[in-house]
């Protein structure tokens, strides 16, 4: 029995993590977020300010502003999963 409970604890954890690093995530922020953290800005990642411009464009992608990294601008598009980063850049 405690074999099993091993097995499952470690495929949800596996599960939780593939959920996180590959597909959409639920919030636009966190994808911005995740995006900066992979980009190699780890600290930036937690502490910086996300904000959310009033432009679309790329099929109704929103452009995110986050001013302290040298790519300052992210593009989140929705799709049926969740929000996903398209692209990026140093402006609009």
């Amino acid at each position: 029995m405690q074999r099993k409970k091993q097995i499952w604890l470690i495929s949800s954890i596996s599960l939780v993590i593939v959920y996180s690093l590959l597909l959409p995530l639920p919030m636009a922020e966190l994808a911005v977020r995740r995006q900066m953290f992979f980009s190699l800005y780890p600290i930036e990642s937690l502490s910086t300010k996300v904000v959310k411009s009033g432009s679309t464009s790329f099929g109704g992608a929103q452009l995110y502003d986050v001013g302290d990294i040298s790519r300052s601008f992210i593009w989140v598009k929705k799709n049926w999963l969740g929000y996903r980063v398209i692209g990026d850049g140093t402006g609009p």
